[in-house]
């Protein structure tokens, strides 16, 4: 049992000179105990352990990479694990999350709600900007007898918005060019005498959307949304930032929240599409999956990454294997490739990432407990040695098949789990209970090498995400973090099928605001 701090209260020079020989060895022996522990948790990185590497000190990573040079198969082990992201570290510690519906109100300081305050004064617009074009809206058809409207000239307009977008490029041309649309809504007088309006398109309600306004009243063209989003959400700037940028560059001025409406609309009109998306993965044959941590709005919840070569799923809830069933629906059946969370078990078409485990390996090989570094050090060689078969299987595969080569290493590695199962150092038997419960996932690649060794492409895509957590602190609402999740899924993607994303984005919000069909997602090019 650890020393407790209130027992270290109680040690002192005195109390230490009074103990008898027998007993002072006892307690020299605890306190070496605690001593190496202590030792071994200041040691953690993210080299040798799951601590993410947001936790290692910028000054401290340029000494690890010197050390990490090793073997080709070394310096790629440790190059996967430069790759982890944060969601690995609790894995073994986590509890339950909470669920995503007892998400807690977003003020806890002044008790108010974020945002401009019900009866406070409000702004209005004061660039005023010069109209480039016009275009005109007329009702079809009468509202009460229903004949077609014939073509007026002198309909007056009864109300108007100004749209302000990017005008198409032209061939040849760099740059952009905004243009100031000034769309109007006619009155047409029928022959029976009744008088319709035009109308803009406005999406019915939805309830997840409910504070978010889908249609075409809009003061932000598609264009130029697009831009807001790929502004936000890839080169993860705040609403103040892109409100900066654009009145700098471009001498716009848009406040915070149309910039934080026009992403939220965004993510709304593109809600269809995330099951296009689920579609695509389970058909693919490989699939890797993540997940890091993710707040919002003072509620721990995690950001999950979906992905395959060509298309990518960003989901945010909470950490429970509801979420991949609900997001797969229980239609994929190709090899999964994850860490060792325990959400992940439920596929068993699934191989382990070895860099996690090296990671892990490597931790033990460097305790300061003279026995336990000789288990990890011995661990740690045979499974570079069989990483480095593995890679050598791919382009000159052996006579002899690996399994039966490797026999001996294998039930080498496997003896010492097994010895040291119930062993009484904590991260030890931890490390060799995880080995013999995914054993078979574990040395999968040896009978088929070209299995992928790390997770390393669910890794890198969840990089992103936790950069942007790292700045904004998350999301605050559910419907910012399903914007975020869908608009960023988009995003990624379209760049992994060589699409534009601005392009793409542009055309499905200006389909969506007219209620229209949404474009299909860009296909995976035909050199790919």
């Amino acid at each position: 049992m650890r020393l407790s701090k209130h027992g270290l209260f109680q040690m002192d020079d005195e109390w230490l000179k009074k103990l008898p020989a027998e007993l002072l060895l006892e307690v020299s022996k605890r306190l070496l105990h605690d001593v190496k522990e202590l030792q071994d948790r200041l040691n953690r990185n993210p080299t040798n352990s799951s601590c993410p590497p947001t936790s290692q000190a910028p000054w401290e990573k340029a000494g690890d990479a010197a050390k990490d040079k090793g073997t080709p198969a070394e310096s790629r082990t440790a190059e996967a694990a430069a790759t982890d992201t944060v969601g690995d570290l609790p894995k073994e510690t986590a509890g339950t999350s909470p669920a995503v519906a007892n998400r807690p109100s977003p003020g806890k300081g002044s008790g108010k709600s974020p945002g401009r305050q019900a009866g406070s004064a409000g702004h209005g617009r004061t660039q005023k900007l010069a109209v480039t074009a016009t275009c005109e809206h007329r009702p079809e058809s009468c509202t009460a007898c229903g004949l077609a409207l014939a073509a007026d000239a002198g309909s007056p307009a009864y109300t108007a918005w100004d749209e302000i977008d990017i005008a198409p490029q032209v061939e040849g041309l760099i740059g952009l060019t905004f243009r100031v649309t000034r769309h109007r809504l006619l009155e047409v007088r029928c022959a029976c005498g009744h008088v319709s309006r035009a109308l803009p398109w406005r999406a019915p309600a939805d309830d997840p959307w409910e504070t978010t306004e889908l249609g075409e009243w809009r003061l932000v063209g598609p264009r130029l949304a697009g831009v807001i989003i790929l502004l936000a959400l890839r080169m993860r700037l705040s609403r103040a930032s892109i409100r900066e940028l654009l009145r700098e560059v471009f001498d716009l001025t848009l406040s915070a929240g149309v910039i934080d409406e026009t992403i939220r609309e965004a993510g709304r009109a593109r809600l269809p599409l995330e099951d296009a998306l689920v579609a695509d993965l389970v058909q693919t044959t490989q699939l890797n999956g993540d997940e890091t941590s993710w707040p919002e709005s003072g509620v721990l919840l995690w950001l999950w990454a979906l992905v395959t070569p060509h298309t990518v799923l960003f989901l945010i809830g909470p950490r429970r294997r509801e979420m991949l069933e609900n997001a797969l629906q229980d239609g994929y059946h190709g090899i999964l490739i994850s860490d060792g969370y325990g959400v992940y078990r439920a596929w068993e078409n699934r191989p382990r990432c070895w860099p996690h485990l090296m990671r892990k390996l490597r931790g033990l090989a460097e305790s300061s407990d003279h026995r336990v570094s000789g288990v990890g050090q011995e661990r740690q060689g045979i499974m570079k040695t069989l990483m480095a078969a593995i890679d050598a299987a791919r382009t000159d595969p052996p006579p002899e098949a690996l399994p039966l080569r490797h026999a001996a290493d294998v039930d080498r590695l496997q003896h010492l789990c097994k010895t040291h199962r119930t062993d009484h150092h904590e991260v030890l038997g931890g490390v060799v209970r995880e080995f013999l419960y995914d054993w078979t996932v574990i040395f999968r690649p040896l009978a088929e090498p070209h299995l992928p060794l790390s997770n390393n492409a669910a890794e890198q895509t969840l990089r992103h995400g936790v950069i942007s957590r790292h700045i904004s602190h998350g999301t605050r609402s559910e419907q910012g973090s399903r914007a975020f999740a869908l608009l960023a899924s988009l995003i990624e993607t379209c760049r992994r099928r060589a699409a534009s994303a601005w392009q793409y984005l542009g055309t499905v919000i200006a389909a969506a605001r007219k209620g229209l069909p949404l474009p299909p997602i860009p296909v995976i090019p035909a050199t790919a």
